[in-house]
Formats: C-alpha cells, structure tokens, sequence
C-alpha cells in the first residue's frame, strides 16, 4: 500500500493531536516495512528529515488557506494516486479520486457537543464539513470507543468505525528534578475550559486552608484560549503555571509529583494520566467523555461536577501508602499493555481491512 498522511499538526500545533500525530507516524515507519509512506505539511521541519514527504506551504493571503486545502492538496495527492490518505486532525481530505481511500482520524467531538469550551471557528467549521467528511469517509478512527459511539449517535455514516487505543512511550530514565522544594500536585494540558481547572484549584485551595497541606499545585502546559477567569483564579503564590514545557521537561515534572490530577469536562482519550503511570504515579482522573472507559480501575475516578469527591480523593492519596502502592501497580500494567506499537499495528490493519476489501 502507498499511505498519505496528512501531517500539518506536525507543523502547527504543540499539543494533543500533534504529539499522536509524531508518535503514530513514529511507530508506523518503525514497524511497517512493507508499505510505502509519503508525508505531507506545510513548512520546513526536521522531523521530516530523512522521511518521503512533500511540503505545500501556508501562505498569509485572504481565503489561501481554504485554496490549499480544498485545491492544492487534492491536486498533489490525486498526482500521486496513493492507495489511502489519512487526514488525522478532523477536517479532510478533500477533492480525491475514486480509487482513492479516505480515511479521517476524530479525536473527540467536543466542537460539537461543548461549542462553548472552543473559539468561534472551530464549532462552525466542524457543523459545516463534518457532516460531509464523515459521509465520504472509507474508515473512520477514533481513539475510545465513547467517542466512536459519540459519532454513532450524531451522524449517519457507511464507513466502518474503528476504535484504537493511544500509547505510552517507554519512560525516560532518572529524569531530571525540578527546581522546586515541596511536594506538588500536577495536572498537565493546554490551559483551556475544557480543562475544568477551576474545580481543580477551588479543591487545592480548600484543602490548602483546611488541612494545611504542604504542596504547590503545578499546571503544566501552554496557554490556550479563554483563559481570563482561569488565570485570575490560578493567581495564587501556592500555585505554579509553567507555560509550554518541553518533553524533557514533561517528564521531568511527572516522574516527581505526589499524585497527578486530571479534571477535564471531556476528552476523546486523555493521554497525560498514562504518560504518569508510566512513571509509577498515583492518578485522579475526572469520569469526563472516554476518561472512565480508559481508566476505570487504574485511577480514582470522579465526575467533573464533584469537587468534595474530588478533595477526599486527593486526601486518600496523600494519607494512605497502601492505595498509592496499589494505584501505582495497576497505573504501570495499563501504561506497559498501550503502547504505540500496538495503536501503529492496529491503524495498519484499518488501513488493510479498507484498501484490500
């Protein structure tokens, strides 16, 4: 098979689908040595170094970006007649012959079911072209099956659904500490609504007051979109905003805190309570979108709205070593069985099952 993935959150983005994007395409030219892999983005990246790939620029003109992606990336990949093209980040492809497979990667449907939570673009583009790419798709990827059954419920669609699990890479040894004295707790992603952030620092600051706990509370990542009120609320000297950190850094805050709390409204996956397993730490997760399917049994669960369960998760954990030796066995199993060989083995396998029927 001739594979197309369509690779520009390589190139403009820094978070979610851009790290599954660099790992899936990581793990498939790692594993798959049979079939051939073409690579296209917008700009010069070293990633791409050494790789078949093939670069359309963006370009800063009124109405340009709509004429690459509905014009000049047809135009190249019906000049290249590959056997499938993936677009992973929701919106495409577009304009391919018939004997060309479409395939289309749908993390989460949060544009959809919480507009509120995204910029004004993201729910409009999504309501106007989603329909259509979903009915056009040959395959359809997910990454849970909650958000494959969220795709169910609110579209019609022929193609086959395939729900496949994200990975963990193996954990970086003896990471660096950070330069900080007392114990934290961590939460890491983009700031943004989607997030839930507030409950999670009204709970630490409560428990700050009412029980005198020693820990800062660290909230790792880049600065997103509506943060106004979280920022006001997170202006606390207990409480620490990294900013974009990198992947050394990443795995330097997670392999040294006390427990790792993940509170989001939704997620399609949820890929930061594994990467903390991975290193043996406790997890508290919300029940938000696919966060109970994947964590059910690994993680202190609780629902995004309850932030007194929350607060007696966090005390549990910091009270009792037996739970936290428990959670951790549990966290480093589900860490050691998804990993991104298998998510790469089991898209290959999508990919066959579509081009070969």
């Amino acid at each position: 098979m001739h594979i197309v993935i369509l690779a520009d959150p390589i190139d403009n983005q820094s978070a979610g689908v851009h790290f599954y994007t660099k790992n899936l395409i990581e793990s498939l030219l790692k594993l798959d040595t049979e079939n051939k892999y073409t690579f296209i983005h917008r700009k010069e990246n070293n990633f791409f170094k050494d790789k078949n790939h093939i670069i359309i620029p963006k370009k800063n003109r009124l109405g340009y970006e709509s004429y690459r992606k509905f014009f000049l990336i047809p135009k190249a990949l019906n000049a290249i007649k590959p056997d499938i093209v993936l677009e992973p980040s929701h919106i495409g492809p577009f304009g391919l012959s018939k004997n060309i497979k479409r395939a289309v990667f749908i993390h989460d449907l949060t544009p959809i079911l919480f507009p509120q939570f995204h910029i004004r673009k993201s729910p409009r583009t999504h309501k106007l072209l989603l329909p259509r790419i979903l009915r056009n798709a040959d395959l359809i990827l997910t990454p849970s099956e909650n958000t494959k059954k969220d795709i169910e419920k609110h579209y019609k669609t022929s193609a086959p659904i395939k729900a496949i699990y994200a990975g963990v890479n193996k954990p970086k040894l003896f990471p660096g500490k950070p330069e900080i004295k007392e114990p934290y707790l961590l939460c890491l992603g983009t700031i943004e609504p989607r997030k839930n952030l507030g409950t999670l620092i009204d709970a630490f600051l409560e428990l700050k007051k009412e029980k005198n706990i020693p820990h800062k509370l660290v909230l790792a990542g880049g600065i997103g979109w509506k943060t106004k009120e979280i920022l006001k609320k997170a202006s606390n000297k207990d409480i620490i905003l990294t900013g974009y950190i990198s992947e050394e850094e990443k795995n330097s805050w997670i392999a040294h805190a006390d427990i790792f709390i993940y509170p989001s409204f939704y997620e399609g996956f949820g890929i930061p309570p594994l990467e903390a397993m991975n290193y043996g730490i406790p997890v508290i997760s919300s029940t938000g979108g696919s966060l109970k399917e994947i964590y059910k049994n690994k993680a202190l669960l609780f629902d995004p709205n309850d932030k007194e369960l929350l607060k007696t998760h966090i005390k549990r954990l910091l009270g009792n070593q037996e739970l936290r030796k428990e959670l951790k066995e549990k966290g480093l199993s589900h860490a050691k069985k998804l990993n991104w060989e298998s998510t790469a083995r089991k898209a290959i396998d999508a990919f066959k099952s579509v081009v070969l029927s």
